[in-house]
């Protein structure tokens, strides 16, 4: 028969009470804080995943804010190719009033007045900034792609599209670059037809005058393409922020399920440890035949 002495029936006495003891300070503190878990060691694995959420929802965060970048970035642009293709409507309109050749002096130097106001409007548009920079400079950003001067039709930026991450396997063009919009090489040089009628009307010159106008008319489908372009991607840019977000509420739902405590559930076991606290207290009184003092 194995004797159980005085000594160990009070180390196991204090042990139960100690745990006890632990156990409430771990509820009560995570009443206090209202987290599952306080501390890595408290919980290892819940801690490695709610580490690996936030990275996750940091990195969307990220794209959210890449996508939203990039969607200002086109909406300028959108408004800005919306400009240039209203001013081109006017060049249209107006050249189709004197293209015959029947126009008399007046008429047609008001025409060429006209239309450079219209070819000066045509290069504020395509040298339209945002925060600073220039939309239509490609990398250039910080260089005016276009030149108010008639006669001067030269791109001043370069063909460089330049992306950015909305996803991680996923990119967004961000740009158009000049020379597709107002001085194309494989188009129409917008700018340079702009110039070449009015030169053509201060002659009178109706074959040059009616080319020009053809030319004027491929240019704003060559602009309605790109507006179609730049829609495309705020499209997809829309969709892909709604992903987005769906995609952070997710996480957070994981954080929120994993790390929140349920302060009602935790109040409950709050109550019943105390109960069982007390109880062990008591039982060790009467077991030990001694004060709870003498022990603490």
């Amino acid at each position: 028969m194995i004797r159980v002495t005085a000594n160990s029936i009070a180390y196991n006495a204090l042990y139960n009470i100690h745990q006890g003891r632990s156990k409430l300070d771990s509820i009560t503190e995570k009443i206090a804080s209202q987290l599952n878990f306080n501390r890595p060691s408290d919980n290892p694995i819940a801690a490695n995943l709610i580490m690996t959420t936030n990275d996750r929802i940091n990195m969307v965060q990220q794209y959210q804010s890449n996508v939203s970048k990039t969607t200002t970035w086109l909406n300028v642009t959108s408004t800005a190719l919306q400009g240039i293709s209203d001013t081109v409507a006017q060049a249209k309109k107006l050249i189709s009033s004197i293209a015959s050749g029947t126009s008399d002096i007046t008429a047609r130097e008001n025409a060429v007045s006209q239309l450079t106001a219209l070819r000066h409007q045509l290069a504020d548009y395509g040298n339209t900034e945002y925060l600073g920079r220039y939309v239509f400079s490609g990398s250039q950003t910080s260089s005016q792609p276009f030149s108010r001067n008639v006669g001067s039709v030269a791109y001043a930026g370069d063909t460089v599209v330049n992306s950015i991450a909305i996803d991680a396997a996923a990119t967004e063009d961000m740009n158009i670059t000049g020379d597709r919009v107002l001085a194309s090489a494989s188009g129409v040089n917008i700018l340079q037809t702009i110039d070449d009628l009015i030169t053509a009307v201060n002659a009178n010159n109706v074959s040059a005058i009616q080319a020009g106008a053809q030319d004027l008319e491929t240019g704003a489908n060559q602009i309605v393409n790109l507006q179609s372009e730049v829609a495309s991607r705020l499209t997809r840019l829309n969709s892909m922020s709604d992903l987005l977000s769906a995609n952070k509420n997710t996480f957070e739902n994981i954080m929120s399920n994993t790390q929140i405590a349920d302060v009602t559930q935790l109040a409950v076991e709050l109550s019943l440890q105390e109960t069982a606290y007390q109880a062990s207290l008591a039982a060790t009184s009467r077991i030990l035949n001694l004060s709870l003092l003498d022990y603490l």
